[in-house]
């Protein structure tokens, strides 16, 4: 498992119920942003790829798990894992934490989709390489 991204968010308003915890939609939230900022900060052929509709990843499963509430105003921390890869997709773990405790954890697999036929396409060697390359410490 390769740490490959890490990015920081804060809880609003907007993010919260009337009760003040924190929606549990936002976390997946958190998790896109963090993914799609990872794209546009280092992998600018994928992002282009996505601007034109050519080619892009969509989320085939998902699995979350919830350990800690969160609330207004809190800083949260999501860091990005490479887990593993097939021809046509990516698995990722994210983990999210507020003061060093994780608070949540999202697993996505992430598929390649050739945006003229609309179906899964092989990755270039060249993406996973990329991948494979980043480590954040």
């Amino acid at each position: 498992m390769k740490k490959i991204h890490q990015t920081k968010f804060e809880i609003f308003y907007e993010d919260t119920d009337s009760s003040g915890f924190t929606y549990h939609t936002t976390y997946l939230k958190f998790a896109e942003r963090a993914r799609s900022q990872f794209v546009k900060e280092n992998l600018e052929e994928i992002k282009n790829c996505m601007i034109n509709n050519s080619f892009f990843f969509v989320v085939k499963e998902i699995k979350v798990n919830f350990f800690k509430p969160t609330f207004l105003y809190d800083q949260l921390n999501v860091k990005t894992f490479f887990l593993k890869n097939t021809l046509a997709s990516l698995d990722l773990k994210q983990l999210i934490f507020k003061n060093d405790i994780v608070i949540c954890e999202v697993f996505v697999k992430l598929v390649w989709i050739d945006g003229k036929s609309n179906k899964p396409s092989k990755i270039s060697k060249n993406i996973i390489a990329r991948f494979n390359s980043f480590e954040i410490v």
